[in-house]
């Protein structure tokens, strides 16, 4: 696929200021809504996908090695978190090298698992994607999703509790001490206005837990996409049945289309 087609904001907004390097299920979405509350935004993540078929697309695109320009993909955010980007932060070191890093963590490994297998795990097997192949938005955005796994799985050799350590490693190892804070949403304002220089504001952090929203959006686009099948499957059926019946045989001599030439 080609990234030609990217739906960016106007160039005018602000460029990419913070990087989010934590995986998903890490606090992400309450850390998006933070930034943007400290003037971040707009900022990226995983939600801002369904239906932008282009954007879907150029990160598949990316997953599979094809070249990115980062710049252009990310016009327009002031800041991004979550996966796909999560995925690609050496990339977006580089394309905006004075970017902070935020890397996000929960409690330990098997907290950041079950909350993975209770909503991203289960939008990623093979199945959903022939369920939802017939529906191009839905399944554009599976396949980011099934990326995200296959990159688990090529740089972390597995999709498990594991990679969860494994990944923190590696962002520690890539990202410069002096541009990287670790974070857990649990601590709040004081650590993250004092990273990126931001006054605390008089309201509470953001604490946003979307598992059952997740949970729901993932039911829909499997709802839709096996209405989308018996519609086909039975438009087939229609079709073939016409056929038998000699509805349009009549006008057809089908001897001579396979025999003649």
């Amino acid at each position: 696929m080609s990234n030609t087609s990217i739906h960016t904001t106007a160039s005018t907004q602000p460029q990419i200021r913070v990087t989010g390097a934590g995986l998903g299920r890490t606090g992400t979405s309450s850390l998006k809504e933070a930034l943007e509350i400290l003037g971040f935004g707009p900022c990226h993540h995983m939600a801002e996908l369904p239906g932008r078929m282009g954007r879907c697309w150029a990160f598949v695109d990316a997953y599979h090695g094809k070249p990115t320009d980062w710049r252009v993909l990310m016009a327009g955010w002031g800041s991004t978190v979550d996966h796909p980007t999560a995925d690609f932060v050496p990339e977006l070191i580089v394309a905006f090298p004075e970017a902070k890093v935020i890397l996000t963590e929960r409690d330990n490994a098997s907290v950041w698992w079950k909350s993975y297998t209770d909503t991203v795990w289960r939008l990623n097997p093979l199945w959903n994607g022939v369920l939802m192949w017939s529906v191009p938005p839905a399944f554009a955005m599976w396949s980011v999703g099934r990326n995200v796994d296959s990159f688990k799985k090529r740089t972390y050799g597995f999709v498990g509790p594991e990679a969860y350590g494994m990944h923190k490693a590696r962002m520690k190892a890539i990202v410069p001490k002096e541009k990287l804070l670790v974070f857990n949403v649990k601590e709040g304002w004081e650590p993250l206005c004092t990273f990126l220089g931001a006054d605390v504001p008089k309201i509470p952090f953001p604490r946003n837990n979307e598992t059952k929203d997740m949970q729901k959006r993932f039911f829909i686009m499997r709802t839709v996409g096996i209405t989308a099948w018996l519609v086909e499957v039975g438009l087939l059926a229609l079709i073939i049945r016409k056929a038998m019946n000699g509805g349009w045989f009549k006008y057809l001599d089908m001897r001579k289309l396979l025999f003649e030439f």
